[in-house]
């Protein structure tokens, strides 16, 4: 065995800031170790203790500033289940609406801004250099769609800066966070989502103006989902199908709440959480575990082995409101107390990020817990095979986006979609969903807009529903961001918050090694993935490291916050603009 050692830190293209050591054996041309880190400690939890729990919506936002609305929904459903204040019809309708707008917007920062620069020409060129020249001989088959002629031709157009596709995701998110600023009042950190409603009284000009811009994320997406078609396919089927394997075992907490059937209440939290459109569920070796929300959530755990925290030592709270079991792992029982240790001490603690894992408590597969992955091929593959969706195949979601005609567009037809089921769950699969998932998620968002018009032609208007907030109460709010599952965990007392717990996406994904010495599914991805690039020597750059870890779409600022080694805590990390590097000059050291 040829052994490489490569650390890359910090990693770019991202939000917050992480580091990865791997070992490569040039030998078997694999990578045969890895571990992946936070370089930030997470005080947000501790900080929102003593507010009030209302709070909770506006503060945690601070936690990012690209995925804000998420936090925003978790959070405003956690407190509305705390306070007992169920929101009217239009206001969950209108939530949705805010949530849907931020989802385009990701999907199309992700795959163009964050993602896609991993496979344009100059990086490309550089690390795969046989992958170019196959490019250029390479003929796009959707080029009608997305008006590329070859592989080679989208891979100049992935550029960042200067590549018309780069610069086309770019508009197509700020459309977006525009559409989420007229509900949102601003983006980003909206300040409309309230305890029992939204603060918004809802005129039709604001719908049309929605509607509206809609109409170009839909004519957009259009045409990026055969574009990521097409370069996912070339690059499949030239070496990069091995690379950043993981099983098929995902957790979708599901998204956008029927209007008619969310009441907040958490008795009632596995039936109104099946009305979703996009349903719940936790999948383990590829079969659908449980689908019941309720379920899901007393499962959840969160322990810190490998993580610079203290363990919590009990469980204050033994049941849930349903009188189910808790572990002290469970978020309601969880603490966030800091302990700080060596950087990088693989064997010991290593991280700020914290290890979540799903207990199979009612032993539908073997009682134990799971490693667990959070994207977006999670909540497709959980919607594809529920086949209680008139989207669901049992093997794919098809659906068909309207017609429309927008200045520019290359597609005014309505188009049928459909994503199928891969046959890996890798790093390219990983991206060709968040594509697929940006096109569902306006094809959502344009039957929520209809809805809503039509509460508002009947009189529906109401937005907002009176509650007299109790002074104990339980609240957990679970919705998927554009990179997986968020959830919110808040315990009231007194009127205040006597516990709160964050459980972000990239928490569960950067997951260190847990009690098991089981890794995360960024370290499972990296450990057997395929060198793709040649081995200069003894060197390697580590591309296909990033491109795996970057499929997942890391948020390192909604996993951790800043640590001030001298015990005080200073500030959440915050990132409030898209940045992109152009040749992720940090990792391949130009």
């Amino acid at each position: 065995m040829k052994k490489i050692d490569i650390s890359i830190e910090p990693m770019t293209r991202l939000e917050g800031h992480m580091g990865a050591f791997a070992t490569a054996d040039a030998e078997s041309g694999k990578y045969v170790d890895a571990y992946v880190y936070a370089t930030m400690f997470r005080g947000l939890e501790d900080i929102l203790i003593g507010h009030e729990p209302a709070d909770a919506i506006w503060l945690a936002q601070r936690s990012c500033g690209v995925c804000p609305t998420p936090h925003a929904t978790a959070a405003v459903l956690a407190c509305d289940m705390a306070y007992q204040a169920a929101p009217p019809p239009l206001a969950v309708a209108l939530r949705n609406m805010a949530f849907m707008a931020e989802e385009v917007y990701d999907g199309a920062l992700g795959c163009g801004i964050l993602e896609g620069p991993d496979y344009c020409a100059d990086v490309v060129k550089k690390t795969n250099p046989d992958l170019w020249e196959k490019a250029q001989g390479a003929a796009a088959p959707h080029a009608k769609e997305h008006g590329y002629a070859t592989i080679a031709d989208m891979m100049i157009a992935l550029n960042p800066v200067t590549g018309s596709f780069w610069l086309r995701c770019l508009g197509a998110a700020k459309t977006g966070i525009s559409m989420a600023t007229i509900l949102c009042a601003k983006h980003p950190h909206q300040n409309t989502f309230v305890p029992g409603g939204i603060a918004r009284t809802v005129e039709l000009k604001a719908l049309e103006q929605y509607y509206a811009m809609l109409a170009t994320e839909v004519s957009f997406t259009k045409e990026l989902v055969p574009f990521i078609d097409d370069l996912i396919d070339f690059c499949a089927a030239n070496g990069l199908a091995e690379v950043g394997e993981f099983p098929f075992n995902f957790q979708s907490w599901g998204c956008y709440d029927d209007p008619y059937a969310y009441n907040a209440k958490y008795a009632d939290m596995g039936k109104w959480g099946l009305k979703r459109k996009l349903p719940p569920g936790i999948v383990i070796d590829g079969k659908l575990v449980t689908n019941d929300l309720i379920e899901m959530n007393v499962g959840v755990q969160e322990t810190v082995t490998r993580s610079y925290y203290n363990d919590t030592p009990k469980a204050e709270f033994p049941t849930d409101p349903c009188k189910n079991p808790l572990t002290k792992d469970h978020p309601w029982n969880e603490s966030t107390k800091p302990y700080a240790a060596k950087a990088m001490d693989f064997e010991n603690k290593y991280t700020w990020a914290k290890t979540p894992r799903w207990l199979d408590w009612k032993q539908r597969v073997d009682g134990g817990t799971h490693v667990l992955s959070a994207n977006p091929i999670a909540r497709m593959y959980v919607a594809a095979i529920s086949k209680d969706k008139e989207e669901s195949t049992g093997s794919s979601v098809k659906f068909t986006l309207p017609q429309g005609t927008v200045a520019g567009s290359r597609v005014a037809d309505p188009v049928t979609m459909e994503w199928k089921i891969p046959a890996k769950n890798n790093t390219l699969e990983r991206v060709r969903a968040r594509a697929y998932y940006h096109a569902y998620s306006a094809y959502w968002a344009y039957l929520q807009t209809l809805q809503a018009l039509e509460m508002v032609k009947k009189g529906e208007t109401k937005v907002w529903n009176a509650y007299k907030k109790p002074k104990e109460g339980f609240g957990v709010g679970m919705v998927e961001g554009m990179r997986g599952g968020v959830a919110h965990w808040v315990v009231m007392q007194k009127g205040l918050i006597h516990r709160y717990q964050i459980i972000t996406p990239t928490a569960w994904n950067i997951s260190p090694r847990d009690d098991q010495n089981r890794p995360g599914p960024y370290e499972a991805s990296i450990i057997n993935s395929k060198i793709t690039e040649p081995v200069n020597g003894d060197k390697v750059t580590g591309v296909d490291v990033v491109r795996t870890i970057h499929s997942y779409d890391p948020c390192l600022g909604c996993t951790v916050q800043i640590f001030n080694p001298e015990d005080q805590l200073v500030a959440t990390h915050e990132l409030s603009h898209i940045h992109a590097d152009d040749v992720f000059e940090r990792e391949f050291g130009e």
